[in-house]
């Protein structure tokens, strides 16, 4: 096979036309936009994106927080129960052997 002049087709097909690279001046000027208009758009989407993240980012932490809070109070609160419990249950038990005791000193 002979070598290919620039005009020829390697493949034989001499019918085909040479593809060339796509030309859009078909589009409409409100599709078309520069490279700027559209990076400029993409970092503002990608900022208002960003924002929204850090929003719900923060309200999650703020949700996190207060049930952080609510639990330490609970368990606050039942251990303060707990010891006023104990507290009453011993202070019952001392009360028995003051009585036992009394008892035992009217009995003498």
């Amino acid at each position: 096979m002979a070598k290919a002049s620039p005009m020829s087709r390697v493949s034989g097909k001499e019918w085909k036309d040479t593809k060339t690279a796509t030309n859009r001046t078909y589009l409409q000027k409100g599709v078309k936009s520069s490279f700027e208009k559209r990076m400029t758009k993409t970092r503002e989407l990608t900022l208002a994106r960003n924002m929204a993240k850090e929003m719900t980012e923060e309200k999650i932490a703020e949700k996190r927080r207060k049930r952080e809070i609510t639990e330490e109070r609970k368990k606050i609160k039942e251990e303060k129960e707990r010891l006023e419990a104990m507290s009453a249950k011993m202070s019952a038990n001392k009360l028995k052997r003051l009585k036992k005791k009394q008892g035992n000193l009217k009995g003498r």
